[in-house]
């Protein structure tokens, strides 16, 4: 087991910094820019959308369909826009409302994470439906949570509360980003609440006849993953976009999950993925000059790649290597036990 985590860190980091070098070699050629420039102008993105897309990756390895992310994604963005812009009007400074902005957005993406996977495990609910209902009230609270706040930044504060964008404060959440992945690679693979979370996800019916509690196991990956996933709308508004207005954050969630899913839901893979996807969000715009299309196809580049990604994931062996777990959107009823 051990050879195949070190196996698997290899496989992640080699390529890893072989898509940085690719993304940044055209834009350094064509615009003059140095490399280093370049990539720390992706971290942000990276961030964002690595965080989110790994905590996806970790809810449904326990079982449980995770269409819920788009709407969590961007409440959270709203949430922690609103508390630094509440905090920052009680005083405090801008850094400081902003990282706790962006905890409180992970609470929350916990909060409402932990109610699906709680719901779809312990009740005969449909994931879908209950993912679906649960997204529509993340897009209906966001500007509920936000359109005060944004009033109020406009107004009295005359400012958004944003976290620092130096070198240090930037590479150092890089770091952390990174070291969540290794962290949860080696929880899920080398751990016992791991292969509980595994268990649950490829047969929850053997899982609990071998005494796991199918539904505390998925609450657990539920507040693992829909924490990250908070943050990462935290770490959207506060470092990457650096602006809120009414749909902020709106299809990053769906982005996130085709991250996840191109990448086979594997933490240590999705950097990969995340790395990919952070250099077309920054680049997009010099893409599209380059191919002459217009700033509207450029805006839809993103999601353009996303579907292509999970249809290459749909349609190639990496389906088979990379496969989801067997009773992932399964309704659970503990009183069935397999045959």
């Amino acid at each position: 087991m051990a050879g195949k985590s070190v196996k698997g860190l290899f496989l992640g980091a080699l390529p890893l910094a072989a898509v940085f070098a690719a993304l940044t070699a055209i834009p350094v050629a064509a615009q003059g820019a140095d490399v280093g420039s370049l990539i720390y102008a992706m971290i942000p993105a990276f961030i964002a959308y690595y965080l989110a897309a790994l905590g996806h990756g970790v809810f449904e390895t326990s079982g449980v369909l995770n269409l819920a992310i788009d709407g969590v994604f961007t409440l959270s963005v709203a949430a922690a826009f609103s508390t630094a812009v509440h905090l920052a009007i009680a005083g405090y400074e801008d850094t400081l409302a902003a990282g706790i902005g962006v905890l409180v957005a992970g609470i929350i993406g916990a909060f409402l994470g932990v109610f699906l996977a709680f719901i779809t495990t312990k009740l005969p609910i449909s994931h879908g439906a209950a993912g679906l209902s649960l997204m529509f009230v993340g897009y209906g609270l966001a500007p509920w949570v936000g359109l005060p706040a944004a009033y109020m930044s406009q107004n009295i504060l005359r400012r958004k509360p944003l976290l620092n964008t130096d070198p240090v404060t930037v590479y150092g959440l890089m770091g952390v980003a990174i070291l969540l992945g290794i962290l949860l690679y080696f929880v899920i693979t080398n751990t016992k609440i791991g292969v509980a979370i595994r268990a649950a996800g490829e047969n929850p019916h053997a899982a609990s006849a071998l005494g796991i509690s199918v539904v505390k196991t998925r609450v657990i990956a539920a507040l693992l993953g829909y924490t990250l996933i908070g943050i990462g709308g935290g770490i959207y508004y506060a470092l990457y976009a650096q602006t809120w207005q009414e749909g902020s954050g709106m299809g990053s969630g769906w982005i996130a999950f085709a991250i996840s899913l191109s990448a086979g839901r594997h933490p240590i893979l999705t950097m990969i993925s995340a790395a990919v996807f952070a250099g077309i969000l920054k680049h997009k715009y010099f893409l599209a000059s380059e191919l002459n299309l217009s700033r509207d196809v450029a805006n839809m580049l993103p999601f353009l790649v996303a579907l292509i990604a999970m249809v290459i994931f749909m349609a190639t062996p990496l389906k088979r290597r990379l496969a989801p777990p067997s009773a992932l959107g399964k309704i659970f009823f503990r009183e069935e036990r397999t045959v």
